[in-house]
């Protein structure tokens, strides 16, 4: 579990971990919450830094077809595939760890990307800069277990962390919930016990098996029961006008 450079080890990775982003319960429910965050908002145009293979933009390209849409990713092959694969949405190779891209969206994204940052502040401002209106952050927020160093983490996060740097960016915290109990804390302690079985089980290059795909969405109609507190998954917006507030 030795450390990888980020570009190196996403270029190496994505193709692995198609069925993952797809099936998994808990990139699943992170969609949820960004997709009625974002038909709620209705925001002008979105960028969703950190895209992976754009099924999050696919959802909300169906949902909103008349917004423009793009996607930033640090991995040049999950570029070049998601640009076959979705057309009317713009996607970019960008590594936020070192650059941003010129240009400012009503709303920001970035899901699971933060806690892979070394200068996490410096990625949060470059996140803002980026930002009209609306800027919404998940980032996981309990314990730094063995899987989670394993496919990146660098940390994980209090609240304060990501809160206090977006304030002093001109930002109101509209929301900072931490999701998750009971059950998707009782998850992660749990797939950790034996994390390298994890790992060859759901992320490996094979496709998830009729058995697994069962599996995940018993796995994702309970995470839809847990509470919005004492979690380890956190959410944040923050609103560049104080006047404009949302719930998750």
């Amino acid at each position: 579990m030795n450390p990888i450079p980020p570009k190196k080890f996403y270029n190496a990775v994505w193709d692995q971990w198609s069925d993952m982003v797809i099936y998994s319960p808990a990139p699943r429910i992170r969609r949820d919450v960004l997709i009625s965050k974002i038909l709620r908002l209705k925001p002008s145009s979105v960028c969703d830094v950190g895209c992976g293979n754009g099924e999050g933009l696919g959802i909300i390209q169906q949902k909103m077809p008349d917004i423009p849409l793009t996607g930033l990713d640090i991995s040049q092959g999950v570029i070049q595939q998601n640009r076959l694969r979705f057309k009317g949405i713009t996607f970019e190779n960008v590594d936020i760890n070192l650059e941003n891209i010129n240009q400012r969206f009503d709303m920001v994204t970035c899901m699971e990307v933060v806690e892979h940052c070394e200068d996490y502040k410096a990625v949060l401002k470059r996140l803002a800069s980026m930002t009209e209106k609306w800027l919404f952050i998940s980032v996981p927020c309990g314990p730094l277990f063995p899987i989670d160093r394993r496919v990146g983490h660098v940390r994980h996060f209090h609240p304060h962390q990501i809160t206090d740097v977006l304030k002093q960016e001109g930002f109101h915290i509209a929301e900072c919930r931490q999701w998750g109990f009971p059950f998707f804390n009782m998850y992660k302690h749990i797939i950790n016990w034996s994390a390298e079985k994890t790992c060859q089980n759901f992320l490996s290059e094979r496709k998830y098996t009729f058995g697994q795909k069962i599996f995940c969405q018993s796995l994702y109609l309970a995470f839809k029961l847990c509470l919005p507190c004492w979690g380890y998954q956190m959410f944040v917006l923050a609103a560049r006008s104080v006047n404009k507030k949302g719930t998750l």
